[in-house]
């Protein structure tokens, strides 16, 4: 044993000495292959966890389809699930934790568009790439602009442009505007008065908007307010259980328009609804029954690896909701470090500012000015029918979806008011 001891620490000896020498020395597999370090910053408890853990499901997804190409630079890449509780300052402490801790190299989220805020900000401080999955607030990538955010998903403007684009050609007639109180919910009332009216038709009007607080128990009050004033169709951009219990209250209380939702496509949102969710619309990037064959391969790999890796949530997550982009959105990541052949914040986004990539719903491009993806819309409606009922008989989206082209959403650079896009 004594011996063995001699003969390992004059080995190190000699290899210090060649290494200050300047001569190459080898270094081992584990030491070369360190993982890079992804986090995830999500609402993980709280009245709205149940849409982190489907994030974080996505998201380890794609890690994992990552990791299947080689990972990124050679390495292969974690995932670390840090809990945002839904509250901006905590937000920014997981960030740090993740970062100066934990040696995260990108930081993540894809809920509340106050969170994202903050964390462009602190990305900004710590000198690391924050990606956007799922923050639609106008100001994120426009006022508020902070040059090491990208952003995966539509902003608020041109989701509102797809469902005013939709309803536009339809027959509906009075809009009422019902949002959850925070920064994203008047982005949305404010954006969707925008939009429509640059598309509507003469007879068609908005007549009234209403904001309630998150996690709201009883819509009875805003309920009785649209109530009085007759919409045909009630726009929103509720999500988590603020989306299914505002659906479902409103049938039961005698409410006959509609929802044209930004979030309906979601299993979660649709089982809290049931049946109240017929006929109603919804509009996003990405859709489950797009038919391209690279999303339609992704549906199937996406079943499979939930049924083996995650058994424990329900079959309604089988079927893809529109936070199946963040997986996508990892993929692209992928392939943006491998172009930058880096993993420093300058050199990345260097390599992304006009990329185009081939997602899994068609061609999306990264614009330079402003980083905020340009990509189609698409619009489904909720009906009893689809193609998905062997494995829920809940509504779903029928039939192929109406494609809005990218060009018809696009804001132009210099009405964002990111100062780079003049």
């Amino acid at each position: 044993m004594k011996i063995g001891k001699q003969i390992a620490g004059g080995a190190l000896v000699v290899w210090l000495l060649l290494s200050l020498m300047g001569f190459p020395v080898a270094v081992s597999a584990q030491a070369q292959k360190q993982p890079v370090v992804l986090a995830l910053i999500e609402p993980l408890s709280g009245p709205f966890k149940d849409v982190g853990t489907e994030v974080a499901a996505f998201v380890e997804y794609g890690v994992e389809q990552l990791n299947a190409k080689g990972g990124v630079l050679g390495q292969p890449v974690k995932l670390k699930l840090y809990d945002n509780q839904m509250k901006p300052d905590v937000a920014i402490r997981m960030a740090k934790k993740a970062v100066l801790e934990d040696g995260a190299k990108i930081i993540m989220n894809n809920t509340n568009s106050a969170v994202g805020l903050a964390l462009s900000k602190v990305a900004m401080e710590l000198g690391v790439i924050h990606l956007i999955l799922h923050n639609e607030a106008d100001e994120i990538m426009g006022t508020e602009f902070q040059l090491n955010s990208f952003r995966v998903c539509l902003s608020t403007s041109m989701h509102s442009g797809i469902l005013a684009h939709y309803f536009a050609t339809t027959p509906h007639k009075r809009f009422y505007l019902l949002n959850q109180d925070y920064a994203f919910g008047h982005a949305v009332a404010d954006s969707f008065k925008k939009m429509f009216q640059k598309v509507k038709r003469a007879d068609q009007e908005i007549v009234g908007e209403e904001f309630h607080p998150m996690a709201t128990k009883d819509f009875g009050p805003y309920v009785t307010k649209a109530l009085a004033l007759k919409p045909d169709v009630v726009i929103t951009g509720n999500f988590g259980p603020d989306l299914g219990n505002l659906i479902k209250q409103s049938k039961s209380l005698g409410l006959k328009a509609i929802f044209g939702a930004y979030f309906l496509d979601s299993a979660m949102h649709i089982s809290q609804a049931g049946e109240a969710a017929l006929g109603s619309v919804t509009g996003d990037c990405y859709l489950a029954t797009v038919k391209t064959k690279k999303n339609q391969e992704f549906v199937k790999g996406w079943q499979a690896w939930l049924k083996k890796n995650h058994p424990e949530m329900s079959s309604v997550y089988l079927v893809p909701s529109s936070i199946a982009l963040d997986a996508d959105a990892i993929l692209w990541l992928g392939e943006v470090i491998n172009l930058a052949k880096s993993m420093e914040a300058a050199k990345i986004i260097k390599a992304w500012e006009g990329m185009e990539y081939d997602g899994l719903t068609g061609k999306m491009t990264m614009r330079a000015c402003d980083h905020q993806v340009q990509r189609a819309g698409f619009v489904g409606v909720m009906q009893a029918n689809h193609a998905f009922r062997n494995i829920h008989n809940l509504p779903f989206l029928s039939g192929d979806p109406i494609v809005i082209p990218a060009e018809k959403i696009t804001i132009p650079p210099k009405d964002t008011g990111n100062p780079r896009c003049k």
